[in-house]
């Protein structure tokens, strides 16, 4: 998977393009300012179509939510408010869940339950007299026993559902109509008061606690949870007994039995009839929230703008543009057309700037698009973290604004971050509706990221970024929002924004940025660090299968550093071009002297064209692997130019001496190319000087001098340095720091003296 994403990257390198910065030569052909103009063009058309959108056409003397008035704005004409999709459909919900439940109250069933218990209590009291006759006659009791028997079962055939017991005590009992008349009335004014319900489980899940009960044409309005199914019922039918025997002595538990078995539901809910009245309520919810006559004042010089009135001003502003497209339909692209010029105004100074002060990045058109790039993914983040705010009522501080001035310095150096900054600050002005405030925040964050980023060294310095981005958040908002009388609650919410900020704008440049540098050919001090590591897999590999190569690549890096630092270089690339320099010996390691280890040689017995062919072809291997481990062009041209062009004169003059007369000396050249930048050269120059001091018997000062500078004169006479912007006084300063460091590797050392043997 890690392969095919670099063959993916390397893809899109070649379509774009893309080479090392060194190897990008000054183009300014017809086609390369044609594509500088259309990146140009569509930076600029992208930002001021898509950015914000909802702001595009909004004017600038109506004020947003949050911003202050400086004069009264008062209505032109008469105004509609007209509520929004979602208010509509909240307001409609609303009115629908306001709908009570519609229930039915059968009187037919009550009324009926209600004949059926007076008829139960009519006939045992009939039964109860007979039976009471007949035990005045029947003083043995005999045929009284017989006929209460008869009585009660004649009473369970027409009443089954009352329990026998029940009956053959009622039979006994002498205020059968005091009980009936209690009963009826106690039923009536808590059973069936709001009725019985089936099951409360079949009630519909509505909002409203209420229920609307229709006894024919009357409704009854009762709570939801006053609504009782037979259970509930029963429990209400045994409270109202208890509570009537305050006034009237009697058995509780043998009226209960008595009325229990007449309770029956008689309620039904009306799903139709509810559904009829939820939508005649949707259907009655307005289309607007307000009316404002013509002349009332909408918002006050001095107050700070509500919701409520950006919706107006929004409102005026939308008849307004209404209006004005249908006199003239080229007024409404007149802000869109000013926002635009406004917008490459702000990118032609950027050109320009880049022109006159670093050519070298304004000729380079993948580095532009880089550019473009990093301004739409900050524009992006800003928008994003914007969108945020207004739905958690943030401010602006919340904008990773440090994001582009980190990368810049990071990728560039701090003057092109610089630059940028007060770029980004005009373009977010002009998006922001000409916001000084977030000018001035902008500019200031800006710069401190990019004096914080100046000299990265490591990934951890942007914890050190993040530090001072708080203390300027902190600082600055206190100055800004002091001068505008903010309270201290709200100040003290800013303060908190600004300090998220500080920290995740970093911690996002530091994410984004390998992508934009591998992608584009930036080589960061903070990848060479990286890759200075001796515990880099290349470098380990390198050690152990060629350990003479390994060395001597140590030493030719020591050799580079130095130079570098005498003649203000970049050290750092050139101490890491050298440690890869060489690293394509891996293959045939034992095919190059320092690797041979005093044994025979293998060339030996090869011819000087086969021997120069497999010494050449390091370069070739050396950049296949540098590609499959991912080193960035600025370090994989070391490997190509490190030998430049030169001739290798051992096998040149070798086949000489063999006999052949005019050998082609094409086949005894290194394929190049010849150094294009002056660390490359410091490298090819040391990686000589290294392997020749080798050769010195006595390494003395003086013939260390003269090695070296019969081999710069050489390298350089032969033409191997004349596309690289080396001087000659550059060339000395190399001289005297590749002497130091060989004295100091080849000083010499005192002689031990040995033990003497008894």
């Amino acid at each position: 998977m890690y392969r095919i994403l670099l063959k993916i990257k390397r893809a899109i390198k070649r379509f774009l393009k893309v080479q090392a910065e060194t190897r990008q030569a000054t183009v300014s052909g017809t086609r390369s300012k044609v594509y500088k103009v259309l990146m140009l063009l569509a930076a600029a058309v992208l930002i001021a179509f898509l950015y914000p959108a909802e702001e595009l056409y909004y004017p600038l003397e109506y004020p947003r939510k949050g911003e202050i008035a400086f004069d009264d704005i008062v209505a032109p004409f008469q105004i509609a408010i007209a509520k929004t999709d979602r208010e509509m459909e909240e307001e409609r919900q609303e009115a629908a869940n306001a709908i009570p439940i519609i229930i039915e109250y059968d009187q037919v069933t009550v009324d009926s339950a209600i004949s059926r218990f007076r008829q139960f209590m009519n006939t045992a009291d009939s039964a109860h007299r007979r039976l009471k006759a007949a035990r005045t006659r029947d003083t043995a009791g005999q045929m009284a026993a017989a006929l209460h028997d008869t009585l009660q079962a004649g009473i369970m055939r027409r009443f089954p559902y009352v329990d026998t017991a029940v009956v053959g005590r009622l039979l006994s009992d002498s205020t059968i109509i005091f009980a009936r008349d209690i009963i009826s009335d106690v039923l009536l004014n808590s059973a069936y008061f709001y009725g019985v319900i089936p099951d409360l489980e079949l009630l519909p899940p509505v909002k409203t606690p209420s229920a609307v009960i229709r006894i024919g044409n009357r409704e009854m309005y009762a709570s939801r949870d006053k609504l009782l199914d037979p259970h509930r019922a029963n429990l209400a039918f045994r409270a109202a007994l208890k509570q009537r025997t305050l006034k009237s002595s009697f058995d509780v538990d043998f009226y209960y039995d008595l009325g229990r078995p007449f309770i029956v539901a008689n309620l039904t809910v009306n799903n139709e009839e509810m559904q009829l009245r939820r939508a005649k309520a949707m259907s009655e919810v307005q289309e607007y929230s307000e009316i404002i006559s013509a002349g009332d004042v909408i918002v006050w010089a001095g107050s700070k703008v509500t919701e409520r009135e950006e919706r107006i001003l929004e409102e005026i502003f939308r008849q307004e543009k209404l209006t004005m497209g249908q006199e003239n339909w080229y007024k409404p692209l007149i802000p869109v057309m000013a926002r635009l010029l406004l917008i490459l105004t702000a990118f032609v100074i950027l050109y320009s700037y880049l022109r006159y002060f670093h050519k070298q990045i304004y000729s380079s058109n993948p580095k532009l698009l880089a550019i473009f790039l990093i301004y739409g993914l900050e524009l992006a983040l800003i928008y994003l973290a914007r969108m945020i705010g207004l739905n958690m009522d943030l401010s602006f501080y919340i904008f990773p604004i440090a994001i582009l001035p980190i990368m810049m310095t990071v990728l560039f150096n701090a003057e092109i971050g610089i630059i940028n900054t007060f770029i980004l600050a005009l373009l977010l002005g002009i998006l922001h509706r000409f916001n000084f405030t977030m000018v001035l925040i902008t500019i200031i964050i800006g710069v401190a990221a990019s004096y914080s980023t100046s000299r990265v060294r490591h990934r951890s310095d942007f914890f050190k970024c993040a530090l001072y981005l708080a203390i300027t958040y902190t600082l600055l908002i206190l100055l800004v929002e002091t001068i505008r009388l903010s309270p201290n609650d709200d100040m003290m919410s800013r303060i908190g924004q600004g300090l998220f900020a500080a920290v995740v704008a970093p911690l996002l440049a530091m994410s984004i940025l390998p992508v934009i540098e591998s992608l584009f050919g930036f080589t960061t001090d903070l990848t060479l660090l990286e890759l200075s590591d001796m515990n880099n897999p290349l470098l380990k590999r390198l050690a152990l299968e060629a350990p003479g190569t390994y060395h001597h690549s140590i030493l030719v890096g020591n050799l580079a550093e130095a130079a570098a630092k005498a003649i203000n270089a970049n050290p750092l690339l050139a101490r890491v071009g050298a440690y890869y320099h060489d690293i394509g010996k891996m293959e045939i390691p034992e095919y190059f002297v320092e690797n041979q280890l005093g044994i025979k040689s293998k060339h030996d017995k090869l011819t000087p064209t086969m021997s120069a062919l497999i010494l050449s072809s390091h370069v070739k291997k050396g950049r296949i692997l540098g590609e499959e481990a991912d080193l960035p062009d600025e370090v994989l041209n070391f490997i190509e130019e490190h030998h430049g062009t030169m001739t290798m004169t051992y096998f040149y003059n070798k086949a000489k001496e063999m006999g052949v007369e005019e050998p082609n000396l094409d086949e005894f050249r290194y394929p190049g190319p010849k150094p294009q930048i002056r660390e490359t050269a410091i490298v090819m120059l040391a990686d000589t000087v290294e392997a020749a001091s080798r050769t010195l018997a006595e390494p003395k000062p003086a013939r260390l001098r003269n090695l070296v500078q019969n081999i710069i004169n050489d390298r350089f006479q032969s033409g191997e340095l004349e596309e690289c912007p080396l001087t000659l006084a550059d060339l000395a300063d190399i001289r005297e720091s590749f002497v130091q460091i060989l004295i100091g590797v080849f000083h010499h050392r005192v002689e031990y003296p040995k033990k003497e043997e008894n």
